[in-house]
């Protein structure tokens, strides 16, 4: 019997045979392809860490630390560079340690000696650096004398401040000297003296708000109280001496005060009581109503600021106030003839400035014209 290749008993290599031509062989590749690259080069490194470790003896201006921030916070007698750079500011041995009031910092110093450990105490002195020689004639007079050169540049300014300053407390000085002299003529030349320096001392404060008058006038005694202990103690008073110089200031002040006083502006008066200062205030507002809601000539406005400038009658805040009232920088609506009535397409008047309002009743913007004498910053 013979078996064809369409029946069920077909050979097993005809449909393979088949397929494996319709199947094609791809080839892939196999070597890997590496990119090129342009930028070969790199910077070197910043040698960045400690250059001194602990217990190294190290000379001023040496390096001791080289980091990116302060990861290292510079201690006793170091300085730290604008790049975070810590050195030595004295000759002595590298510490590294921690502060207790900063636990979460690292510390690095300088100690003066090999046996000193950092840090100090809190509540003891700190360790400095004594014992050099004593320099004598020009040595002497050329150290005294050695500045930097920005110091140099800056001495004509300083100068010049200086002078300024010295004309300033010489004239207030003179001013004080007469006002006292023509109010109470009982107190002696070096009372007088000692009054004016006093005046002089408290308005600086009052000026730079420091101090209130009562604190001013407290330290000043204080200081001269302070000044006279140590004189006595340099050996050029006795404690005897200390004691009435002492007893006969403190009855000075309390009896100078009594008269005397200066306010913010460094103006000295005579010290006025509660009730004469009530009624000058009184006298003073009654004298300011009368410029109200009225045209204000130059005169006027010099007049006003006469009457509140007044020397120990208002404070600094009650001239301020009074100064918005009376002194406005444009006068009110109510003041006769600085309104100008303009009728509705009419021409504008010569010398009327017309003014944008807002009416809160209406909640609308309205167009007011004023006269020129209304602004008082205009004239």
């Amino acid at each position: 019997m013979h078996i064809t290749t369409q029946g069920l008993l077909a050979p097993a290599k005809a449909p393979l045979r088949a397929v494996a031509q319709v199947l094609n062989q791809i080839r892939t590749a196999t070597k890997r392809v590496s990119s090129s690259r342009t930028n070969m080069k790199d910077s070197a490194g910043r040698r960045l860490g400690p250059k001194k470790f602990e217990s190294s003896f190290v000379k001023p201006g040496q390096i001791i630390m080289r980091q990116r921030g302060t990861k290292i916070h510079p201690g006793e007698n170091v300085g730290l560079g604008k790049d975070h750079t810590i050195f030595a500011l004295e000759p002595g041995y590298v510490r590294f340690y921690l502060d207790p009031f900063h636990p979460l910092r690292k510390y690095v110093g300088v100690a003066l000696k090999k046996d000193i450990m950092l840090p100090y105490p809190h509540f003891e002195p700190r360790v400095r650096r004594f014992g050099y020689n004593v320099l004598k004639g020009a040595a002497a007079e050329a150290e005294e004398n050695r500045m930097s050169r920005k110091e140099h540049l800056a001495q004509p300014e300083l100068k010049e401040r200086a002078q300024k300053k010295e004309d300033y407390n010489n004239s207030k000085i003179a001013e004080y000297t007469s006002t006292i002299q023509a109010t109470a003529g009982d107190f002696s030349e070096q009372e007088v003296a000692l009054g004016a320096a006093r005046l002089l001392f408290i308005s600086k404060h009052l000026a730079n708000e420091t101090l209130t008058e009562a604190a001013a006038a407290d330290q000043a005694t204080f200081n001269y109280v302070h000044d006279a202990e140590l004189a006595s103690k340099r050996g050029e008073s006795s404690a005897d001496e200390l004691a009435t110089s002492r007893a006969s200031y403190i009855e000075f002040a309390k009896k100078f005060d009594g008269l005397f006083t200066v306010d913010f502006t460094g103006a000295a008066h005579a010290r006025l009581s509660t009730e004469a200062l009530e009624a000058k205030q009184a006298e003073s507002r009654a004298k300011l109503d009368e410029f109200s809601n009225v045209k204000l000539s130059t005169k006027d406005l010099k007049q006003i600021e006469n009457i509140i400038s007044q020397p120990g009658v208002f404070s600094k805040a009650d001239r301020e106030a009074l100064k918005q009232k009376y002194i406005p920088t444009v006068l009110p609506e109510s003041v006769p003839g600085t309104v100008v009535e303009v009728k509705e397409g009419g021409k504008l008047p010569k010398g009327a400035v017309p003014v944008r309002t807002y009416d809160p009743t209406t909640r609308s913007i309205q167009t007011v014209y004023r006269t020129k004498d209304a602004f008082l910053s205009a004239e």
